[in-house]
């Protein structure tokens, strides 16, 4: 049984599974009379289908429409296994309720309007007008405004690497990366941004980085220097450390771990991963160390169970996973 939102209600899961199979099927054509009628028919059966169908119709009414990955597979009429995965995610939307779906909706809206962007589970390299280079990891956002006065990039979310290019004073201004928490000057070629909830990452790897928290005073501001990694909020620098092996190992496609928490390395997993990974309490402060490739998410799961003393339990066609003790 799966918790809803708000109300102490339960729903099957068959029913949600069902429920999103016959959302699908309504997104692909209209119903005929024949299909309505066996729609109604299974909502008539029991209490769990009828609540099912109505997180469904609410889903739709709040979203506007599929997200975009599950629309692609009703256009592209997917085999077997795909749609089974396209139903699998549509039941863990109808399970996770109405505050979940307001989210999503709005991270869809913030990622898909940004200048420049990866969906969950993708990395990209770009080259910006200037000649720098960007690479963008997982689920990332940002905009881009150069003139002659500055270069501007904006982190909406997520992380990237700039390896940024020597200019001509005279055709572009001064470099400028800008967080939630702050803006970021950097005098030196090499640097990452990760946007974190509440608080900006950086590791300055070639070279120094002004820091100045957006809302601290002028005598706040830090210089990161070359080498060293800190976190910073929207007042003050947090933290400042030497830069470790884990912090960059995105950039290789791998997530680094060295004595990790269970429950943290799995928000990290989860950053690739799409669907909803839990961790039991029972063993949420297992300690994890090694290095493991963010671009199968399947086989880190199989490498932790491999490992540790923990079975991953998978629910709605592996959208839903958790990580429990033997």
């Amino acid at each position: 049984m799966i918790f809803l939102n708000k109300v102490n209600t339960t729903v099957a899961k068959h029913s949600l599974e069902k429920a999103a199979e016959w959302l699908m099927k309504s997104e692909e054509a209209p119903l005929s009379s024949e299909e309505q009628a066996q729609l109604e028919q299974w909502q008539a059966a029991s209490p769990d289908n009828t609540r099912a169908w109505l997180r469904a119709q609410r889903l739709m009414g709040q979203v506007e429409t599929l997200p975009k990955d599950i629309a692609a597979a009703v256009l592209n009429r997917p085999d077997n296994e795909a749609r089974r995965v396209a139903i699998g995610k549509l039941a863990l939307l109808l399970a996770a309720g109405p505050v979940i779906w307001g989210s999503y909706k709005t991270v869809e809206t913030q990622q898909w309007t940004a200048d420049y962007r990866t969906a969950k589970g993708e990395v990209q390299d770009i080259t910006l007008p200037d000649g720098s280079l960007v690479k963008l990891n997982t689920a990332t956002a940002f905009d881009m405004n150069f003139d002659r006065h500055s270069r501007l990039i904006t982190l909406r979310e997520g992380e990237i690497r700039l390896q940024a290019a020597s200019v001509n004073a005279n055709e572009f201004g001064p470099l400028r990366i800008q967080t939630h928490e702050g803006t970021l000057s950097p005098h030196g070629s090499l640097l990452t941004i990760r946007q974190c909830e509440g608080t900006t990452q950086l590791a300055a790897v070639k070279g120094d980085v002004h820091v100045a928290p957006r809302l601290a005073t002028a005598t706040d501001d830090k210089v990161i220097q070359s080498g060293y990694q800190a976190q910073l909020s929207s007042y003050a620098l947090l933290s400042s450390q030497l830069i470790t092996p884990e912090t960059n190992a995105w950039i290789d496609r791998m997530l680094a771990a060295n004595k990790m928490p269970l429950k943290e390395f799995a928000q990290e997993v989860s950053r690739y991963r799409h669907g909803f990974l839990r961790v039991s309490p029972d063993v949420e402060n297992l300690m994890v160390s090694g290095s493991f490739p963010t671009s199968n998410t399947d086989t880190i799961l199989t490498m932790l169970t491999h490992t540790y003393p923990i079975k991953a339990t998978q629910h709605l066609g592996g959208y839903w996973v958790t990580l429990e003790a033997v």
